[in-house]
């Protein structure tokens, strides 16, 4: 049998609709975030160009990175898991200690210019994918699955909720419940963990001050935004009815002014985007996101092992969820989270880890055809993949991993009949064989 690994010279190209969305979601970023930051940068800094200067060293360094992780074979991931976890629990430590406070919380160094929650993002997805790879069947088993993934996801999200960081908490555990449950587990484990979670976010909420205090002022804000006592819900609200169908042009936002939407060129883009640009322009950032995701999925289906397949659905699934809860908060359907919008809204570790998460689904879209990269394990395809119930072996994406070729490229060997049928087959022949002798020995 031919070797169906190679290696990166001869790997196929890139998936050039994912990227041409990427880079489609960075010009819009980088448009929105000086029209929406000059004045501030004016009032603050004495210079319109501090936001969008940084923007762009930051895009740059983001770019490289995305480059860089499109052209590492993926599988180096899934070796250099444990290690990588190992220093993602040393930054979440450190930052409770040595981290620099900013808008009441503790989760940057360096005075706000690095965030180590958000490369923890991409991290934890990057070591859950090789946890429930390795696990195949026996995922189903409680002792092996549930209980450990269980743990694991808990300490994760006391470590980064002691910051306190709930929203980026509750987008790692989801995200992860999601690649638990496409990985093969059972909706009853699905649901044991959905419901310890929500006791444990609760739980969490109830006794501390900061969440309590934003939760509260959601509360106040849901029935009625534009009359709400919480600022942000207001004018968030505020600049998409002004924004009307087509907005009110580049530049003109009046929310963006010194004293109205507080980060208005980070946290609340969107609702920049939407009083500039107008519900067209909102419409046409959540097409870009719904793009990604149907690309990212669809690698991810592609994929030609589970590590890859729950890598790719884990960068998307995260993607997504980020770009829902940011414009949840600009609609005032949820609390204020401060989870940017991703490829759009100002910030440092948050552009530079989506793009070279991008360029890691980028790299995992180059072998879909169906080999290996070098390194790679298996991944033991048939016992995960977008199963149901692998008792039945039902397929829980209708497609999902099928193609109309084996994966060396021949046709697919044509399916035998069974035992009985083939018999009865048989029998009904012979018997036309003898009515057609007996009719010749007539004549």
């Amino acid at each position: 049998m031919a070797d169906k690994r190679r290696n990166s010279s001869a790997m196929p190209g890139l998936d050039w609709g994912l990227l041409t969305i990427i880079i489609t979601l960075l010009t819009v970023g980088l448009l929105m975030v000086f029209s929406a930051s000059y004045a501030q940068g004016l009032v603050g800094y004495g210079d319109p160009y501090f936001f969008i200067y940084r923007q762009i060293i930051w895009t740059t360094i983001g770019v490289i990175g995305l480059i860089a992780t499109s052209r590492i074979n993926y599988s180096f991931w899934e070796r250099y898991s444990i290690p990588l976890m190992g220093v993602t629990l040393l930054a979440l430590m450190a930052v409770i200690v040595l981290g620099s406070e900013r808008f009441g919380s503790t989760r940057t160094f360096f005075g706000g210019s690095v965030q180590p929650s958000e490369p923890a993002k991409i991290v934890i997805i990057i070591y859950v994918s090789t946890w429930l790879a390795s696990k195949g069947r026996k995922i189903q088993d409680v002792k092996v699955g549930l209980i450990p993934f269980s743990i694991l996801m808990g300490a994760m999200a006391v470590m980064i909720v002691t910051q306190p960081d709930i929203s980026t908490a509750i987008l790692i555990v989801i995200t992860a419940s999601i690649m638990f449950f496409i990985a093969g587990a059972k909706l009853n484990q699905l649901f044991v963990v959905a419901l310890g979670t929500t006791a444990t976010f609760a739980m969490v909420i109830n006794y501390s001050s900061y969440a309590k205090d934003r939760v509260s002022r959601y509360w106040e804000s849901i029935r009625n935004p534009l009359e709400s006592t919480e600022w942000q819900a207001v004018q968030s609200v505020q600049a998409l009815v002004d924004g009307g169908p087509f907005g009110v042009g580049l530049g003109n936002s009046v929310a963006k002014l010194p004293g109205r939407l507080p980060v208005s060129w980070s946290d609340n883009i969107f609702a920049i985007i939407g009083e500039e640009m107008g519900l067209l322009g909102t419409l046409f950032v959540i097409l870009l996101f719904t793009l990604l995701a149907y690309r990212g999925l669809r690698i991810a289906l592609q994929a030609p092992n589970n590590f890859g397949m729950l890598l790719a659905t884990g960068i998307t699934t995260l993607f997504i969820l980020q770009a829902i809860l940011n414009a949840a908060v600009v609609v005032a359907v949820a609390p204020a989270t401060g989870v940017t919008l991703p490829f759009i809204s100002y910030g440092g570790s948050s552009l530079v880890t989506a793009l070279g998460a991008a360029g890691i689904l980028l790299n995992i879209s180059r072998y879909n055809d169906g080999t290996l990269p070098t390194g790679a394990t298996t991944g033991k395809m048939s016992h995960a993949r977008f199963n149901f119930g692998w008792g039945d072996r039902r397929t829980r994406l209708s497609g999902a991993g099928r193609r109309g070729t084996t994966r060396s490229g021949g046709r697919r060997p044509a399916v035998k009949s069974s035992g009985r049928r083939t018999a009865g087959g048989q029998r009904k022949a012979q018997s036309q064989r003898t009515s057609a002798k007996s009719g010749k020995a007539r004549r």
